[in-house]
């Protein structure tokens, strides 16, 4: 017999820096997070009883009924230290001006201004040289200047070179980037594990005592998330509490979400068209829980994610592709994975269309066998679960704010709830240090700062505004549709 859930929440943080202290950027993602409680903020830690992972960390505050989870992915991180990064660094930097994204622009032109700069002068020293040669200076002393020049050059190079790739928003940033989506099987095998880990706690959260879960993704752990939500979803997503005899209870906002995905796909700038389709979407996800199934993520969050360049690392177009005049068909080519199931979209894509059929499509996102109950497809995991993207802007031509956050809706759909953070502190401005600074500034929670968002985001203190209950029957063990299998007994 099915029973009711407690009404608590659980929140996973999955963070992007894999090079730092244990618990650092937990610590201050839960202050950022939770509202203070008389002056400070009441949370204790907890240990994590609900996956094998002795890394993981867990802190409890029973004020809001909330427990927070991270996932820490750094000890899975098995690959080359720097896999990846040629190839990845030649897609970023070797394409024309007008194809670079706005938010690399700036330093896409330092780059080349210290590469480029350099030569100039070797070559003006040359030049030089061979005038002196012409007016009777003698030969060996252009050429012990020209020596002392060069050499004074190539080691500034090298000394600069180390400490440059030793510096945090290169290696916790671009490095971490370009190390998970490296195409080598030792890389494939860690992201392989890092995802399969990260599904594992979902899952075992799934089943426990909790009525929602969020999850939120800093950096890279914003794709990560990504990854083990539609992995999850995949293994889910058929999943009933209904028997041969009875009939699963009609997902009866189907058809209103389908709506709201299509009014969408043909104006994404139309006032309040994404609004609608987000609160459908949550009305949605209870029709969902009252048919049993497990499904209970209502939002995801991602914080200054890379994400934004996913149609250069994950759709890997030629790493020349950017020197031509169509910029390599990167566009085209994500589109493709689209179509092909590899990426989904917020809102989804028709479950009914073929993998070569362009564009969006009349919604339709039900799926099931014939005399069934209808359940939602394999592609749809945001057609219930709310998306909401943070991240700090950076102007063209600018290298103060986040380099590798930025808008999603463009990759990965118009129901992305797009948050551009307003009022950046000089810290936050810093050449390289805004991916650090996300969740440094907890007390700053006035409105239109990272905490302000995040905390009407989650709504832990509130799920009154949530406007649903939270309280759903969980899944009847003994009618369910099928069994899951966990992602260790696949590996056996």
């Amino acid at each position: 017999m099915s029973t009711h859930t407690e009404v608590r929440t659980a929140v996973v943080f999955v963070h992007g820096l894999l090079e730092r202290r244990p618990m650092d950027t937990f610590d201050d993602f839960t202050k950022t997070v939770l509202p203070r409680c008389e002056g400070r903020w009441a949370y204790h830690a907890q240990p994590l009883e609900v996956t094998d992972s002795y890394e993981a960390r867990r802190y409890v505050a029973p004020s809001v009924g909330a427990d927070l989870f991270e996932y820490d992915w750094s000890f899975l991180m098995t690959s080359t230290r720097y896999a990846g990064f040629g190839p990845a660094l030649a897609r970023v930097f070797l394409r024309r001006p007008r194809h670079v994204p706005d938010q690399l622009f700036g330093v896409w032109r330092l780059a080349w201004t210290m590469v480029l700069v350099p030569l100039a002068l070797l070559v003006g020293l040359l030049l030089i040289g061979g005038y002196f040669l012409h007016t009777g200076v003698a030969g060996w002393i252009v050429g012990v200047v020209t020596s002392v020049v060069v050499l004074s050059v190539g080691l500034a190079v090298l000394r600069a070179a180390p400490r440059a790739l030793a510096r945090s928003f290169l290696t916790t940033g671009f490095v971490n980037v370009a190390r998970y989506f490296d195409s080598s099987p030792e890389a494939q095998a860690a992201r392989h594990a890092i995802r399969g880990g990260l599904v594992d706690l979902l899952y075992t959260l799934h089943q426990g005592r909790y009525a929602r879960v969020v999850v939120v993704g800093h950096g890279i752990g914003g794709y990560i998330a990504y990854d083990a939500l539609t992995s999850l979803w995949a293994e889910t997503h058929e999943l009933h509490a209904a028997s041969e005899e009875t009939s699963a209870p009609f997902l009866r906002s189907l058809s209103r979400v389908e709506e709201a995905a299509d009014r969408l796909a043909a104006q994404p700038e139309a006032a309040g068209a994404a609004a609608d389709f987000r609160a459908i979407q949550l009305a949605l996800w209870q029709d969902l829980r009252a048919q049993g199934n497990p499904w209970r993520v209502t939002d995801f969050v991602t914080v200054g994610t890379p994400m934004v360049f996913a149609d250069l690392f994950v759709a890997r177009p030629p790493v020349l592709g950017g020197l031509s005049r169509l910029d390599g068909g990167r566009r085209e080519l994500f589109d493709r994975l689209y179509r092909r199931g590899v990426v989904v979209r917020c809102p989804p894509r028709s479950e009914a269309l073929p993998v070569d059929a362009v564009g969006h499509g009349p919604a339709s996102y039900g799926s099931g066998e014939r005399g069934g109950p209808t359940v939602l497809g394999g592609q749809s995991p945001f057609a219930v679960t709310r998306w909401t993207n943070i991240w700090f802007p950076v102007s063209r031509g600018s290298i103060r704010g986040d380099w590798f956050g930025g808008e999603l809706r463009s990759l990965f759909g118009p129901g992305i709830r797009e948050i551009p953070v307003s009022g950046n502190r000089p810290e936050r401005l810093r050449p390289g240090a805004a991916q650090t600074q996300y969740f440094k500034h907890p007390d700053r929670d006035a409105e239109g700062d990272v905490a302000f968002h995040l905390r009407e985001v989650l709504a832990l203190h509130d799920h009154g505004s949530l406007g649903v209950s939270l309280t759903a029957p969980g899944p009847d063990a003994a009618t369910i549709g099928r069994v899951v299998h966990r992602s260790w007994q696949r590996s056996m």
